[in-house]
């Protein structure tokens, strides 16, 4: 708690051991004074769908944290998206467990290469900010393991993550610090983890349950916040007293150094580190390049009627109004705990001190005069003074936005998780008001998720833009002036706040780590995001997957062969349009009807792909046998299905999936008269799944809640 760190461990001279620095975070190096690069947002990261780019962003990241001579970077965060308000949803990667898996792999991956130990956080259930600190998540046994378990069986299984970091909230009953069955039985058992557990900051009430449950770090080390606490811990000598008494053995005790120091000289920090200093310069001119494309590249067009975009200079168009606050530089306070000009990122412990944010405006503006457009604009959100500006303009380009963060920081009476989907300071009207006097309006919006848009059938081009970062402003223009074209898609499922399964709670503050505690219950169990919305035939918004392009793509040609380590699926990919592009084939399966109570189809496979106009190419998609696999309850682990068939789906997004293939789960061939049949079988299988809907919920509300 003294150190320049967010997280310190003191160093031990006679030991010749340097101590150990921890920092956040998911966007990049906190705490820097500016001058480390103020990254796009990890759910940005996700909508590029990029494997390439997921990886070279943890790289970049892992070297800056590198070069301060920080052991720990507190990334990534691997949530799963339940409920669009939730506060930190922008911190992780969406609402698919396999995606975020993907995400979060790359990323870690890219950290470690650099000598960093990565942070696989926060685990598990953590997915709402009201309460978080004292909260019980209620999830049934087969969706703890299949969507939130998920992604830490990628990180520390496929990635060897170094570090997880238990959460605030209780599971089933039972604090994540003190939840021996998940951390000791589960994580280190189970998954064979072999690194250390930290806690979330300030989230260790006791020495007892929570050292003797399988966590080995307390962070940042004090009982509670401030100075008051710096040499007043639950743990320090406390822990020698409990080993004293016989309440836990010695060997704990070493378990814990162990984990600690092997995983410093795995990643080899024990010789020749960086000694600790936050403050080096790397925001440099290559990581403003990779934050500008990440950023275009996580831009998802929604709307494009008449083609309205890309802009360019004809007898049309020659004058461009930008309208709103959301295009003027931003306020940039601590921890990002205003809203004020372009929203670049949250606020809370997932942003940085940025150095600088190119504003929208700004960017437009210079990009507009080489192509010899003029622009007008209205920096601010009156809605009669914004039509003025933009009656007179051949395009309209209306910037709004929302936002959310992390529970200790309220901003405009959002503590954290946001209080609705509204779009912030009048924004609905805003757009209205310049529809109205503008058939050629152009919205875009930044914001942490999903939000409302009744504008939709009022505007001719939507673009979600999330939060990009410092870059912000070059990376909508590369896309506006179609220098890049989008290739952005939703990492979550778009809708109405009250089509989605569950959604947060706004009860009154209670003492965190208390008895008394928020009730999530978790009763969607396995049907979460596009999983619900095709269980119960609910047509969203925008699917999951959804992103338009100024190309048009065509798939075809699917094949699947199930092999004794996998899945082997092949489809053609054709740009149909007039421009270079890239397409994102996604890869859906259906699960062997002998598997009860599953989504009608889960997301399990994709790549991306970038082709010349009118180019071909032949994609490979492997799904590798974990891929297949189920979690069965009654023999606690995870089965591939051997008899039946799967059926693979291939398209753009859950909503788009032209094409379908049938593959026997043992891997032999069909007969004759079963090729014939496989349509009819597979529509059958389709049926069957919504059929036994109403029978799956009243299964999953059964299955009992186990109090750890």
């Amino acid at each position: 708690m003294t150190g320049v760190c967010v997280g310190s461990i003191d160093p031990i001279e006679r030991k010749g051991f340097k101590g150990i620095c921890l920092q956040d975070g998911p966007a990049g190096v906190r705490f820097a004074k500016g001058t480390a690069t103020s990254w796009q947002a990890s759910i940005n990261t996700a909508a590029t769908f990029d494997r390439k780019l997921l990886r070279k962003v943890g790289e970049a990241q892992g070297k800056e944290f590198y070069q301060r001579g920080i052991n720990v970077a507190l990334a990534p965060s691997m949530g799963i998206q339940r409920a669009p308000a939730a506060g930190r949803i922008f911190e992780s990667y969406g609402e698919d467990p396999f995606y975020v898996g993907q995400c979060g792999l790359e990323v870690l991956k890219g950290i470690q290469s650099q000598g960093v130990i990565a942070n696989a956080k926060h685990f598990i259930a953590n997915d709402q900010e009201n309460n978080r600190g004292a909260s019980t998540s209620n999830v049934p046994e087969q969706a703890l393991w299949d969507v939130y378990m998920e992604p830490f069986y990628r990180t520390v299984i496929d990635g060897e993550a170094g570090t997880v970091m238990a959460s605030y909230n209780a599971i089933n009953g039972t604090y994540s610090t003190q939840n021996k069955r998940l951390l000791t039985d589960s994580l280190k058992g189970k998954l064979g983890f072999q690194g250390f557990v930290m806690s979330d900051w300030w989230a260790i009430f006791d020495v007892e349950k929570s050292f003797g449950a399988g966590t080995d770090m307390n962070m940042p080390g004090g009982k509670y916040w401030g100075p008051d606490y710096v040499d007043d811990s639950f743990w320090g000598k406390h822990i020698l007293e409990c080993i004293e008494k016989g309440v836990f053995p010695q060997e704990r005790l070493d378990d814990a150094v162990l984990r600690i120091i092997r995983t410093m000289y795995k990643l080899d920090q024990m010789d020749n580190y960086p000694e600790v200093n936050l403050y080096v310069d790397t925001n440099t001119k290559e990581n403003a390049a990779l934050n500008r494309k990440v950023g275009a590249d996580s831009n998802v067009l929604l709307k494009n009627a008449d083609n309205i975009l890309p802009l360019k200079k004809s007898k049309k168009v020659k004058k461009i109004a930008v309208i709103g606050k959301d295009s003027m530089p931003p306020t940039l306070c601590e921890d990002m705990r205003c809203a004020n000009g372009t929203l670049p990122l949250g606020w809370g412990s997932g942003t940085t001190d940025f150095k600088y944010v190119v504003d929208p405006l700004s960017a437009i503006t210079k990009r507009a005069k080489k192509a010899n457009l003029k622009v007008t604009s209205y920096g601010d959100d009156d809605a009669k003074k914004a039509a003025k500006v933009a009656k007179n303009a051949d395009v309209a380009i209306v910037f709004v936005q929302a936002d959310s963060g992390e529970e200790y920081i309220t901003v405009e009476g959002n503590a954290g998780d946001r209080l609705n989907l509204d779009l912030w300071h009048g924004g609905n009207e805003l757009i209205e008001a310049v529809a109205a006097v503008n058939k050629n309006t152009i919205v875009v919006i930044h914001s942490p998720g999903p939000v409302n848009v009744p504008f939709l059938d009022k505007v001719k081009g939507v673009i979600f833009a999330g939060l990009p970062g410092q870059e912000t402003g070059n990376a909508i223009t590369d896309v506006l002036f179609g220098d890049v074209n989008p290739s952005g898609h939703l990492p979550y499922t778009w809708a109405p706040r009250e089509d989605y399964p569950t959604d947060v709670k706004y009860e009154p503050e209670y003492p965190d780590g208390g008895d008394k505690m928020t009730v999530y219950d978790y009763n969607e169990g396995l049907f979460v995001g596009y999983r619900w919305f095709d269980k119960n035939e609910i047509k969203p918004t925008f699917p999951f997957g959804y992103g338009l392009s100024y190309t048009t793509f065509e798939y075809s040609d699917l094949e699947a062969d199930m092999e004794d380590d996998g899945l082997y699926v092949t489809l053609t990919v054709k740009n149909t349009g007039k421009v270079a592009g890239a397409a994102v084939p996604m890869i859906f399966l259906s699960f062997p009807e002998s598997v009860k109570d599953y989504p009608v189809r889960l997301f399990k496979g994709f790549d991306k792909v970038m082709l010349k106009a009118g180019q071909s190419k032949e994609v490979k998609i492997f799904i590798d046998d974990h891929g297949l696999s189920y979690y069965d309850v009654e023999s606690e682990d995870y089965v591939r299905p051997k008899e039946g068939e799967f059926t693979v789906f291939a398209g753009s997004n859950a909503s788009d999936l032209p094409l379908k293939v049938n593959v026997l789960a043992n891997g032999d061939d069909y007969s004759e008269d079963e090729a014939e049949n496989g349509e009819e079988v597979s529509a059958e299988v389709e049926e069957d799944n919504e059929d036994s809907a109403s029978e799956d919920e009243k299964d999953l509300k059964k299955r009992s809640y186990k109090l750890y």
